[in-house]
């Protein structure tokens, strides 16, 4: 009876979700599958803003020109679930002058995206970030963090920073070293604010409403690998979807030059230091 059944279940796939097992989660992390989750279709994600780019008109400038064939073929593009990224950048280096034009004129940051929203996705924020810069940002970050976590959280100024302790916490109940340099990098990112007495509000809100106008990013549950989120917002809306705190403090660097937005005085500290880190200058 024990084996009939054994058999039944096997043939109706009876098993075991494996997708929150810890040894899961384990290997995807040392394959860079951070957060060890699938992301959602950026089609359901983007649908409410498919629907306002289908609404709005293009510019009267550029009716009827190549240029317009060419947005019109991104906006198109974005809507598709299975994109043809090469196309995408081929096409998004053929409109890069446009785009700079409005940034530089100070268009609306809805125009921009609603005109190019691969800006959303954040390779292309990356990419365009290198085609203005020749730096790859998201290298860049990575060896940044990698250098300074250790000496970040090992400063007086944050031993005793809510963060650090949630750190220290969350430290003791795993042992994979992978994991652990992971959790330390990100609380490093998320620590950098305090270190040079700057206003954490302006770089990062950590499982609180996001407040600032400017670049910031919005960040939940930054220790657990099942319910993290990390996003990009300006203007206090979601512009992008992050993987890790990697990618989202490259993001965040990369935000302010790609869409020309003055530092806020009370975050320079910050991200002169990281800034200066990403472009190789010695700065006092």
């Amino acid at each position: 009876l024990l084996w009939k059944r054994a058999l039944k279940d096997r043939f109706k796939y009876v098993r075991r979700p494996i997708k929150d097992d810890e040894q899961v989660l384990r290997n995807k992390c040392k394959f860079g599958h951070r957060r060890g989750q699938t992301r959602k279709s950026s089609f359901a994600e983007n649908k409410l803003d498919v629907v306002q780019m289908q609404e709005e008109e293009e510019p009267a400038y550029l009716k009827g020109s190549k240029m317009d064939l060419h947005i019109k073929w991104l906006k198109q593009e974005y809507m598709k679930t299975q994109r043809n990224w090469k196309e995408v950048d081929n096409r998004m280096n053929v409109t890069i002058e446009i785009r700079r034009k409005m940034i530089s004129n100070k268009a609306p940051l809805k125009d921009i995206l609603r005109l190019f929203p691969f800006l959303r996705c954040p390779y292309q924020l990356f990419r365009e970030f290198q085609l203005l810069t020749h730096v790859d940002i998201y290298k860049k970050t990575v060896e940044i963090l990698e250098v300074y976590s250790e000496n970040i959280l090992s400063l007086y100024v944050v031993r005793n920073n809510p963060i650090n302790i949630m750190l220290q916490e969350t430290l003791k109940q795993h042992r994979e070293e992978d994991i652990l340099k992971y959790m330390k990098m990100t609380a490093a990112c998320l620590l950098l604010p305090h270190v040079f007495g700057d206003d954490s509000s302006l770089f990062a809100a950590v499982n609180e409403e996001v407040k600032a106008l400017t670049p910031v990013l919005e960040i939940k549950n930054p220790f657990n690998a099942n319910a993290c989120k990390f996003a990009l917002y300006i203007e206090r809306e979601e512009v992008a979807q992050l993987d890790d705190c990697t990618m989202a403090l490259a993001a965040l660097v990369a935000a302010f030059h790609v869409f020309d937005i003055p530092c806020p005085e009370r975050i320079h500290r910050t991200l002169n230091f990281l800034e200066s880190l990403v472009f190789e200058v010695r700065n006092p």
